[in-house]
This record gives C-alpha cells, sequence and structure tokens, in this order.
C-alpha cells in the first residue's frame, strides 16, 4: 500500500534546494490530491500528482484460471531442489567458519564401528537364515578359516562378496563367527568322549597362558564387583538411618574388624567414659533427634497441601495450566 505524505510539510523541515540535491527525488508539489490512494499495489496513483515513476502499478489481478491451488511437478520440485542446494550451501557456509577441531582416537574408532554396524555390501546373494551347525557349508567354512587367520569382519564380508557368494553384514559376520566356534567346540567335546581326538603337544602351555590370562581378568572383574558391593552397603546404611555418613571404604574396613574380632569398642560401651567420650555421644544423639524433629515438623502430602492452598491469593487457586 502506497504511503500519501502531505508536501506542504516537507519545505519547512528539508529545504527545496536541498532536497533537489537527492539523486533521482521528485520535485516538491505544493498540493494535496484529489483522489484517495488506493488499496491494491497493482493500481494506479494519482498521475498529476505523483511522477511517472513513483505512480506505475506493481504488479496486477489474477487472470482467470491463473492460480487454481493445483501445484506443477517440474516447478515444485525444482523449487525443492533450489531450497535442498541452498540450505547446504547455508549448511556448509556456517561449518566452515568455526576452525575444525582434531578427532580423538576414540571418536575415531566409534565412527568407524558405526560404519560397520550400518554397511551394506553391493553384489553377492541376499544374506538367509541358516542353521548353525559343526557341519560347515562352503561359506561358513571361509569364515571359519578366515577367522582363524585373523581376518577382520568386513574382510570376510568382502571376500564372499567377491566370490559371489552370501552377502552377509560385517556386523553379522561376527555373531555368526562366535556361534560356529560353540558349535565346533561342541563337536570337539563329543569326540573327545568318544576317544577320537586328542590333547596334542604344546595344547598344555597354550591351556596354562589363557588361564593366567583368565585368573587377571577374573580378579579385576571381582575386585569390581566388591567396590560396587560396598557402595551399595554404604548408600543401605544411609537409607537406614540418615545420620550416618560412612563412605564404602569405612564400611568394608569395619566389617572385617567385626569378622576378625579386632573391632574398636563403641563410645557407649566403656564402663568409665572420659568428657571427650560424652560429648560425642550426646553430640550423635543430638543429631538423631534433630532429625526425627524435621521428620515429625513435615506433614503428609495432603495436608501440606491444603496448608498451600489457604495460603496462597485467591488469583493463584485460579489460575489455568494448558
Amino acid at each position: 500500500m502506497a504511503l500519501h505524505i502531505d508536501p506542504s510539510i516537507l519545505p519547512s523541515r528539508i529545504g527545496s534546494a536541498k532536497l533537489s540535491e537527492y539523486k533521482g527525488a521528485p520535485p516538491v508539489v505544493h498540493r494535496q490530491s484529489l483522489v484517495r490512494l488506493p488499496y491494491f499495489a497493482h493500481q494506479q496513483l494519482d498521475p498529476s500528482y505523483f511522477p511517472g515513476e513513483i505512480g506505475l502499478p506493481i504488479g496486477g489481478p489474477k487472470e482467470p484460471g491463473e492460480g487454481d491451488g493445483t501445484w506443477d511437478d517440474d516447478d515444485s520440485d525444482a523449487a525443492a531442489d533450489a531450497e535442498s542446494d541452498a540450505d547446504d550451501d547455508l549448511t556448509l557456509d556456517i561449518n566452515a567458519r568455526p576452525k575444525k577441531r582434531r578427532k580423538g582416537k576414540t571418536v575415531a574408532k566409534e565412527a568407524n564401528a558405526a560404519d560397520v554396524k550400518h554397511m551394506k555390501m553391493a553384489g553377492g546373494r541376499p544374506a538367509v537364515a541358516k542353521k548353525v551347525t559343526a557341519d560347515l557349508d562352503s561359506d561358513d567354512e571361509i569364515i571359519v578359516r578366515m577367522k582363524e587367520a585373523r581376518f577382520l569382519e568386513k574382510d570376510i564380508a568382502q571376500a564372499l562378496v567377491d566370490q559371489g557368494r552370501t552377502a552377509y553384514n560385517p556386523k553379522t559376520i561376527g555373531t555368526r563367527w562366535r556361534r560356529l566356534k560353540q558349535a565346533l567346540q561342541k563337536r570337539q567335546d563329543e569326540l573327545l568322549d568318544a576317544d577320537m581326538s586328542d590333547w596334542h603337544e604344546g595344547d598344555d602351555d597354550v591351556l596354562v597362558e589363557a588361564v593366567i590370562k583368565a585368573d587377571k581378568e577374573t580378579k579385576k572383574a571381582i575386585e569390581e564387583a566388591q567396590a560396587r558391593k560396598w557402595r551399595i552397603v554404604a548408600d543401605r546404611m544411609k537409607t537406614v538411618n540418615p545420620v550416618l555418613n560412612f563412605s564404602h571404604k569405612a564400611c568394608r574396613e569395619r566389617y572385617d574388624a567385626l569378622v576378625n574380632g579386632n573391632a574398636k569398642p563403641t563410645p557407649e560401651s566403656h564402663p568409665n567414659p572420659t568428657p571427650e567420650i560424652l560429648a560425642r555421644i550426646q553430640s550423635r544423639k543430638t543429631k538423631e533427634q534433630k532429625i526425627l524433629q524435621d521428620k515429625q515438623k513435615m506433614a503428609p502430602p495432603n495436608e501440606r497441601e491444603n496448608e498451600n492452598i489457604q495460603a496462597n491469593g485467591w488469583s493463584s487457586r485460579r489460575r489455568t495450566y494448558f
């Protein structure tokens, strides 16, 4: 909508000589237009009042049949592509401003693992569900042989595809290998029981080395489980009696002392307590009484709610929450 300005006020604020200095400025007209300003931009302004370059209409009314509400697929697709390209350019421009930070090794390993998990091998036959048994087919035999040769899952998957075999996801290769290994171990146990297989020279050395390594890992796992156990004990003691603030280390040492019979006696068990011991006993009782008083002061939830409603003003009770 065009804006109408009374030109009679222009000379009082900006002199006509000064106004003419602006390039392309319209001449000052010291009269008022008798034609009302149009509502639509495509309507002509008063040509006797407004200069031609200002009063020209913009756009125009819709022609019959124009803008019937249907979409042109080609135009909409082109517009969508243009918007997508613009968004990509904007994203690239924004991302290019800050300086790139070097990714750590841990982040890189996680990214590679995610890529392998969602990797799709092109080519080969589609993977179908097959029962895992010790009687290996040609695909499972390749998996076992390459796994025993320390090949990676993605290399095994690519080798199967290159030979026109089943196109497994690398993650599926690892899962199938674990199940095949269990099936082969079960078959080996059956052969040992039937005295159709043996422990060969050097197998015992490998067994001893594996047991030592397993003992180290098991000991570490037991220590972690024990530490978690005593943290649970300390939290449980705090729940039963809030005045207690013993750490998991103190709980473990006290329990071991009780089991061994060398635990330090409690202050209450002294036959002739000193003033210092009496002060400790009184301090403990004071803390327990304070917690009990605080607990008694706290009314049930429904009573506290009623008290809050009575204390609040009428406006707070009339609130509407959406």
